[in-house]
């Protein structure tokens, strides 16, 4: 019986502030990804059953403090994405980790898994979980592997602009490592996992008397040719250290009552030579029914898990777990030679795995029976589409790429491509809900992430709403008249626009200069708050209601009135100004992880502009207005 662990409960922040996260896997489920594991990770507790609208606005709004990046296989990829996170595909080899990163205020939890971001992986089949939490007060083991990992693929996908990247190696860098047990492994060290796990086997005070492999797939799993016997090669090291080890081979096959043999998939040569060569090696049939120690009822499961388990004679055990099957090209890749990204976790504890309860079976009990399905050939040929706010430029991989194919977006054809080219630019694109590309050739299709690198500047359909938000609306919202956006929408479709507020600044000033010093104290206290990365601080400046926009409608609003030549707005957007400047000026930050000279150098950017207004404003009044104007300035020190 293997110990069940809840993926969901991991991701769950359970009260911590997320930070940033960041999703390695092979298969990438999106819909499971934006309905289960992005609201658990964010904290979103709302049902979108009830109001799919407000559970969508809360997720993007979040998405805007906290960044989230997924990289998967492109031949793996469907499509589906909704939100704004980075979704990376990697087409230039198969890109095979199950390692989630997932970065609180506290602490940063590592999760090194079997499974996929997929129903498959995290619902129905039997998968093998590993995790640990590293905290910077504290030494781990786990850092300077995890940092060259990010940095290798940093490098290698470009992926220099990922904010979660960012922030994740930035807390590894602080982070204390130690030398020690566990440690992180992966095809793109220098040495590959195979002669890893041997000389992490050799170099074991202990001598081995027991060696465990279990593996969904032997030899090579993605081309059908056969080319040599890997885990020969593997035992035959293994046993010139340990002659009398005994070795149990466990992999997935399903009962036939009517033949009386078990059925599987592994190429029947494998066993044929092992046990030929040696005669202490054990055969086991991993079952499809699963008991869980909480006593619930038997769950069939499909083995995905991948093991190889070390006993040792002084108690302790050794394991490699993570998503490395025993295949060549899983086992051999290195920096050098590298046909799968995987990562591994080995480690060495007196904690024995008590591994399900499989069946011994003899060699005349196999039946093997070849797969013959059909190989889909899928060429992923666009190496990125990346969306600027205006244009779509979608890059093409001319050695790679076809001759004729359909580019779609939303359900529609939006350029039929029929010659070779590197580059296809959509012009004045227009981004919706979905953000992927389908790409439809004559024999397949595919599809490709739409890129955003400056998502604070995009509006998606999440933030586009029905109306017009002027800067009474701003104001309203954040001095608390609306519990939401969608009571302020109702409130402008119930008030004709003949009735509602013209947005006449004057006007509004004279009536409501209370709510807008209440709608200051919000801001004050939205930026004064802990912030633990700078994507987070401004997004908040750049929400729709927020604090660009606020100030841009003003400055809107004043210069519409000079170029009607309307000079009563003068004061009040002086006094408008100024008290925003004050509150930017004479902030009190909290201590969190973003500098306060960043903090103050993107408000000074913001404020430039109402700054050079102040000043013109003030130079050209006269009288009694100016010296009121200037004794203002004074009072809260502040120099135009």
């Amino acid at each position: 019986m293997m110990k069940y662990n809840d993926f969901f409960e991991l991701i769950d922040n359970g009260g911590n502030q997320p930070i940033a996260a960041l999703f390695m896997t092979y298969g990438f489920d999106a819909e499971l990804f934006e309905h289960h594991i992005l609201p658990s990770f964010l904290g979103i507790v709302d049902d979108p059953n009830e109001s799919e609208l407000r559970y969508r606005y809360q997720i993007a709004l979040k998405l805007k403090e906290v960044p989230v990046a997924v990289i998967s296989d492109a031949k793996q990829y469907n499509g589906g994405r909704t939100f704004l996170y980075d979704n990376i595909t990697v087409s230039t080899e198969t890109f095979h980790p199950k390692c989630y990163i997932l970065l609180f205020n506290k602490f940063m939890r590592v999760i090194i898994s079997s499974g996929n971001l997929t129903k498959s992986g995290l619902c129905y089949n039997a998968e093998l979980l590993w995790y640990e939490d590293i905290y910077l007060n504290k030494n781990n083991s786990l850092s300077r592997e995890l940092l060259y990992i990010i940095s290798f693929m940093e490098d290698r996908y470009n992926l220099s602009n990922i904010e979660a990247i960012k922030e994740i190696k930035s807390f590894l860098i602080k982070s204390i490592y130690v030398e020690g047990y566990p440690k992180i492994t992966a095809t793109c060290f220098n040495e590959n996992i195979f002669s890893k796990v041997l000389q992490e086997i050799k170099e074991m005070k202990a001598k081995c008397k027991t060696l465990t492999i279990m593996s969904p797939f032997f030899e090579n799993d993605r081309e059908k040719a056969f080319d040599g016997s890997l885990i020969m090669s593997f035992l035959k090291r293994i046993k010139s250290e340990y002659p009398i080890l005994k070795i149990n081979i466990c992999f997935p096959a399903i009962y036939n009552k009517e033949q009386d043999k078990y059925l599987v998939s592994v190429p029947e040569n494998i066993f044929k030579e092992l046990l030929n060569t040696y005669k202490d090696i054990s055969l086991y049939a991993i079952p499809r029914e699963w008991d869980r120690e909480d006593n619930e009822e038997t769950i069939v499961r499909t083995y995905h898990a991948k093991l190889i388990y070390a006993e040792l004679e002084n108690v302790y055990n050794l394991y490699l777990s993570g998503s490395v099957n025993f295949t060549n090209n899983a086992m051999m890749s290195n920096l050098n030679n590298l046909r799968n990204i995987e990562v591994g976790v080995i480690n060495y504890s007196k904690t024995k795995l008590i591994l399900p309860q499989c069946t011994k079976i003899p060699y005349n009990k196999l039946l093997v029976v070849e797969k013959n399905e059909p190989e889909n050939i899928i060429n992923c040929f666009v190496d990125s589409a990346v969306f600027d706010g205006t244009d779509l430029t979608i890059q093409i991989n001319v050695n790679k790429a076809v001759v004729h194919y359909e580019i779609n977006y939303n359900d529609h054809n939006i350029k039929t491509v029929n010659d070779v080219v590197n580059q296809v630019v959509i012009k004045n694109f227009s981004l919706k809900k979905q953000q992927d590309l389908k790409i439809i050739c004559q024999n397949f299709s595919f599809y490709v992430p739409i890129l955003i690198p400056n998502k604070e500047e995009i509006i998606t359909e999440d933030f586009r709403f029905s109306f017009d938000i002027n800067m009474k609306d701003i104001i309203d919202y954040l001095s608390g008249r609306y519990k939401s956006m969608s009571e302020l929408k109702r409130m402008k479709e119930i008030v004709s626009s003949d009735d509602l507020y013209k947005d006449n600044i004057t006007i509004f000033f004279r009536q409501n200069l209370q709510r807008f010093y209440k709608a200051l104290d919000t801001l004050r206290k939205g930026l004064e708050k802990p912030y633990y990365t700078e994507y987070a601080f401004i997004n908040f400046i750049n929400e729709p209601i927020g604090l660009k926009n606020l100030i841009s409608l003003i400055l809107e609003n004043y210069k519409e009135s000079k170029e009607n030549k309307i000079d009563t707005t003068d004061e009040e957007t002086f006094l408008y100004l100024v008290e925003i400047w004050n509150v930017i000026e004479h902030l009190s930050y909290q201590e969190d992880w973003v500098n306060e000279d960043i903090k103050k150098n993107i408000l000074s950017m913001l404020i430039k502009e109402p700054k050079e207004i102040i000043k013109a404003v003030t130079e050209t009044a006269t009288g009694n207005v100016k010296k009121q104007y200037q004794i203002l300035l004074k009072e809260y020190g502040l120099v135009v």
